[in-house]
């Protein structure tokens, strides 16, 4: 009888606990995709430049590769001269840690842009890995 009861309690405990932490973790993505977001939206490639990784990959209009940080930075330079950001609003997160990515809608210099960004979350360290900018 005992036995039956504290397996009832602790089933019921995970099924409070296992969707509180999916919320959670749900929660803290949409708060990290909308700083980056908001920083990519800003136009200024050294501000959006603070998330890059190392090295990562980046793909740009079709022009792709790996690439350090400041090679990354030019390139968002590059974008930004040509489309001022004017909105970016995200469309769908998934993931898990410490890999998790993002799809968004960026409206840039009059065109609209699909934008994939994969971060790579350590402790309380976020880096972009990937970001991908493409026509819509």
């Amino acid at each position: 009888m005992i036995r039956k009861t504290i397996f009832s309690l602790l089933l019921a405990s995970f099924c409070v606990i296992i969707p509180y932490t999916a919320y959670s973790q749900d929660d803290e993505s949409k708060i990290l995709f909308t700083s980056i977001g908001d920083d990519l939206k800003s136009g200024d490639a050294a501000v959006f430049s603070k998330w890059f990784a190392e090295d990562m990959e980046v793909d740009v209009l079709g022009n792709a590769g790996v690439c350090s940080r400041s090679q990354a930075r030019q390139l968002m330079k590059n974008f930004y001269e040509r489309y001022t950001p004017k909105s970016f609003s995200i469309v769908h997160t998934s993931g898990s840690l410490p890999m998790r990515y993002c799809i968004g809608n960026m409206i840039a210099g009059g065109e609209r842009f699909r934008v994939t960004l994969f971060v790579k979350s350590q402790r309380e360290t976020h880096h972009l890995q990937q970001i991908r900018i493409e026509k819509d």
